[in-house]
């Protein structure tokens, strides 16, 4: 015998009691399969419910929920975090969204982000939370390994000696290294957010601000700009510097940042400066040498062909022998001991004994050593010939001395053979005479004393150091050479 059929109503509640199962059912199976972790806890904070994707965010077994209290999970860093969410919750608020860290048991940590919802009992009193959370540990991991590496970037850049910046196409500002910083004596709040050509480095001069933004608008189009500027310094100074403007592309191939750098040229200009001076001053005295060369052949009688050919020779590696010195003296400036010692170098056995040097330490002009040392090699080489060295007894004194603003050098003579007044004049009376007083302004003078040759020169000590010749003054008019009786 069958049962009896059930009533209307009884159909009814068995219907909606199936229908409710279903969904339950229906609800489990998505808690259980959901990308999301969900946990529920109770009023003390403790773990009552968690889904297979937390206990796999955990390391747990996922059919294992062990009751523990949520705050032993948390990780340090988001301690205070979780209580305030927490205290929130159950002051009533309704839901919270954060982002927590929590540590598994092997102490590895793992981040989520999401919300907790309070959940009420039928008294409408707080029964505790329930959380929906999704791992973003990769993210965080990402994220802090990008703000290492954005650390570690602008530490690089700290430390570099180079100025460097990084702007928009249109050329504002958004971030500038330190040693361009402190180049200006600027902070970040005074350079940040403003057009680069409006800064101070920049704002200095009208010019060299057209000339930036004119690279910027070429830069913006992907073009690298490269050349030498001058920005301003935080004492007012001004600096030359390398610049370059460095486009940096996105996927597309699109400018999306440009890269102002700039490196500190002060050495290379000034290397440039000396080259160029350099070269002026090569040019300078190669007019001068040449015009010497020109002078001595002009002055030179060629009476015997091999004999000038012998002393226009020596004449030249006299001219030499003071250019190695200049050469080899600091700023050009040889040392006038030095320079007259270089044109006796024939004699330097004699040095000390028949051949004494002598007079106060002093530096001459590039001019002067050229002028001064020929005319050394001519009392030298008459001395030689016919004067006090070419005997076995002679002596020759060269001395000088500073009083006030004159400079007084003297060559002495004595114990040669008996001295006459030459005749005739030569090369040695333009080298003693002419040439001295155009370089220096000098007054010369030559005197045949019966026991040797004496010549003085007298001058402003302004015109030993200075390289603009001053105004001749009047010269002593004699012949250069003095020959045996």
């Amino acid at each position: 015998m069958l049962p009896d059929k059930p009533s209307a109503a009884g159909s009814t509640l068995l219907a909606n009691d199936q229908q409710g199962d279903m969904q339950f059912a229906l609800l489990h199976r998505l808690v259980n399969i959901s990308p999301a972790a969900i946990i529920e806890v109770d009023a003390e904070g403790v773990i009552r419910f968690a889904n297979p994707r937390w206990q796999a965010l955990r390391g747990a077994e996922a059919a294992i929920v062990v009751p523990q209290p949520l705050s032993d999970l948390i990780a340090p860093a988001s301690a205070d975090s979780f209580a305030t969410a927490m205290v929130a919750l159950e002051s009533g608020t309704p839901h919270i969204a954060t982002e927590l860290a929590f540590c598994r048991d092997d102490n590895s940590v793992f981040h989520v982000s999401g919300s907790f919802a309070a959940v009420s009992d039928a008294a409408g009193c707080y029964a505790g939370v329930t959380g929906i959370f999704i791992d973003i540990t990769e993210r965080v991991i990402a994220e802090k390994s990008l703000r290492a590496s954005e650390t570690r970037l602008r530490q690089i850049l700290d430390n570099t000696v180079a100025l460097i910046g990084v702007m928009q196409p249109d050329g504002t500002l958004i971030e500038a290294n330190k040693p361009a910083l402190a180049a200006g004596g600027l902070s970040r709040a005074d350079v940040i957010g403003k057009k680069f050509w409006d800064c101070f480095w920049w704002s200095h001069d009208p010019v060299i601000m057209a000339e930036l933004q004119a690279a910027i608008t070429l830069a913006a189009t992907g073009e690298e700009q490269r050349y030498d500027t001058v920005i301003r310094m935080v004492d007012g100074a001004l600096m030359p510097i390398d610049f370059m403007l460095s486009p940096v592309l996105d996927d597309d191939g699109n400018v999306e940042l440009l890269v102002p750098s700039g490196l500190d040229i002060s050495d290379r200009k000034r290397s440039e400066e000396q080259l160029a001076f350099v070269m002026r001053e090569v040019n300078h005295r190669s007019k001068n040498l040449l015009a010497v060369v020109q002078s001595i052949l002009r002055q030179m009688r060629p009476y015997d062909v091999d004999q000038f050919v012998r002393d226009f020779g020596a004449r030249l590696r006299a001219l030499a022998s003071c250019q190695d010195l200049l050469v080899n003296s600091p700023d050009d400036s040889p040392e006038l001991a030095a320079l007259i010692q270089t044109q006796l170098t024939y004699f330097a056995s004699l040095t000390g004994s028949r051949l004494r040097v002598a007079g106060p330490p002093m530096r001459v002009s590039s001019d002067v050593a050229q002028s001064l040392g020929m005319a050394v090699y001519e009392l030298a080489t008459n001395a030689g010939k016919y004067g006090a060295l070419s005997n076995t007894t002679g002596q020759i004194d060269v001395n000088w001395q500073i009083t006030g603003d004159l400079f007084t050098l003297t060559w002495r003579e004595s114990g040669g053979p008996q001295v006459i007044a030459p005749d005739d004049t030569g090369f040695g009376t333009v080298v003693l005479e002419d040439m001295l007083a155009m370089a220096l302004g000098a007054t010369t003078k030559i005197r045949f004393e019966t026991s040797g040759v004496i010549w003085t020169l007298e001058c402003p000590v302004a015109a030993m150091l200075a390289t603009d010749a001053p105004q001749s003054h009047p010269k002593q008019p004699g012949p250069r050479q003095a020959r045996p009786a």
